[in-house]
């Protein structure tokens, strides 16, 4: 009995000294975090009472947060416990643990493994719903994939709407496909303004309504290569790209940029002092080139297709082509400065210049976004949230001491090649294989006649010897 009390009194004393030990090993932050630029952990045990902020960064949440946390131009990671909300501007967020609140993304995709309490808002990327989400999920221009579980009802104004859980609510689609699953369970009813509903057996919804219904075949001419987007709600996505650059200007907690910021029109110069002027010069580039990205692409899909496609089949004739224009531009705009003629022509080459560079970096923006989010996304990579991305990443390697001019560098370089070796988008660079089967068949030669002609017993103006009576005699 006394061996047994013995064992039990060593027990109870290992379990309180570990309790202690795990209490003393619990780190409390106060009054938050917030982070200027580069990652953030918080490590599990850790407990911060506040919100974490973090600027061109990604943040990692193992432990728990009892406040918001926002993330601007970076990926959010939640494997902890978040009580509040969690929002990324131009940027992924994941969630394996838990968020009590709602997610906000704006320009990046959401993924949701785990729980979230409140709304899922995503303005402009894909969304793909594992867990449960406690309110209502709303996307913009993106595909919407839902094997787990939504108390609220799924909302989306464009794209696909996959559905292979349960939705408690109503789905609503203003133009799109919308699939349900064997497994889907829909508590309220299935609207789609314009397209298509494609229900598999042992799928329930309490109805299905098609407003106007369009075949596949009509709903993939919204967008195409050829075209790009055409379609009603457009300017909705547009207002989400504005908002989000808005508020990743807005959600830099950092008094010397804000001040910085306030006075850059009253004093231009401020734009050059220190680090806050260089912060808001580039964040203000990253602002206007994604204006003038999205544009170039709204307005010419095709061109920005066929510069992206050279950029990566005949990379040696795209650079060929822009250190060419590098190197002829000042000497052209010389001679041209130096008759009286010429001279308005320089303004005509800087267009031209400008216009190629323009429709180039929107190639390869499109690239680099697109490469990004089929690594770290199964779903398809949205054209405008990948230039997005492409845009931020760009913006954020150029604003590197050095290392980013030399980089911009070599950027505008594949840009201006990008645009006049495709003659601006207009001819497709062909492959090595194209190239060779096209002077092929122009040099006249052709295998399957000469086997033809090859042939015993068979003549080239008829059967059997035949004379073909189109021919005149000889």
């Amino acid at each position: 009995m006394k061996k047994l009390m013995k064992h039990i009194a060593v027990c109870l004393l290992v379990l309180l000294t570990g309790a202690a030990v795990a209490a003393a090993q619990e780190t409390v932050i106060e009054n938050g975090i917030n982070k200027v630029a580069g990652n953030l952990e918080v490590p599990r045990g850790t407990v911060v009472n506040g919100d974490v902020t973090v600027n061109m960064g990604e943040i990692l949440i193992l432990g728990t947060v009892n406040g918001n946390v926002s993330g601007n131009m970076g990926q959010v990671t939640i494997h902890g416990d978040v009580n509040g909300d969690v929002e990324a501007n131009m940027g992924q967020v994941s969630v394996s643990g838990n968020v009590s609140g709602q997610i906000r993304a704006r320009m990046g995709e959401v993924v949701v493994d785990g729980a979230v309490g409140g709304d899922v808002d995503a303005g402009l990327g894909n969304v793909r719903i594992n867990g449960t989400v406690g309110g209502n999920v709303n996307t913009g221009l993106g595909e919407l994939r839902l094997p787990g579980e939504v108390l609220g009802s799924v909302a989306s104004r464009g794209g696909n709407i996959y559905i292979t859980g349960t939705v408690h609510g109503n789905v609503s689609l203003i133009r799109g496909i919308v699939e349900l699953g064997p497994q889907a369970v829909v508590g309220g009813k299935v609207y789609v303004e314009e397209g298509l509903v494609r229900a598999a057996a042992g799928a329930t919804a309490q109805s299905i309504e098609v407003m106007n219904e369009l075949t596949e075949e009509e709903l993939r001419r919204d967008y195409n290569d050829d075209r790009g987007y055409f379609f009603r709600g457009l300017d909705d996505v547009f207002e989400d790209m504005a908002n989000s650059l808005e508020q990743a200007v807005r959600g830099i907690r950092i008094p010397q940029f804000r001040r910085s910021f306030r006075t850059i029109i009253g004093r231009p110069f401020r734009w050059f002092v220190g680090w806050p002027g260089s912060l808001a010069r580039g964040l203000f580039n990253m602002i206007v080139l994604f204006a003038l990205t999205a544009l170039t692409y709204s307005l010419f899909p095709r061109q920005v297709h066929h510069a992206g496609e050279a950029v990566i089949q005949k990379s040696g004739a795209v650079f060929g082509w822009g250190i060419l224009a590098a190197l002829l531009a000042v000497p052209l705009a010389f001679l041209l400065a130096i008759t009286l003629i010429g001279a308005p022509l320089i303004i005509v080459e800087v267009l031209v210049l400008a216009a190629a560079a323009t429709l180039g970096y929107t190639a390869i923006t499109r690239l680099i976004g697109e490469r990004i989010v089929n690594i770290s996304s199964s779903g398809k990579a949205n054209p405008l949230g990948a230039i997005a991305l492409g845009v931020l990443i760009i913006g954020a390697i150029g604003m590197i001491p050095i290392i980013g001019w030399l980089f911009s560098l070599v950027v505008l370089t594949a840009a201006l090649g990008a645009a006049l070796a495709t003659r601006f988008g207009t001819v497709p660079l062909q492959p090595e294989g194209a190239a060779a089967e096209t002077n092929l068949q122009g040099s006249g030669i052709n295998n399957e006649s000469e086997g033809e002609e090859k042939r015993p017993g068979e003549s080239r103006h008829g059967e059997e010897g035949g004379e073909d009576p189109g021919l005149p005699e000889p």
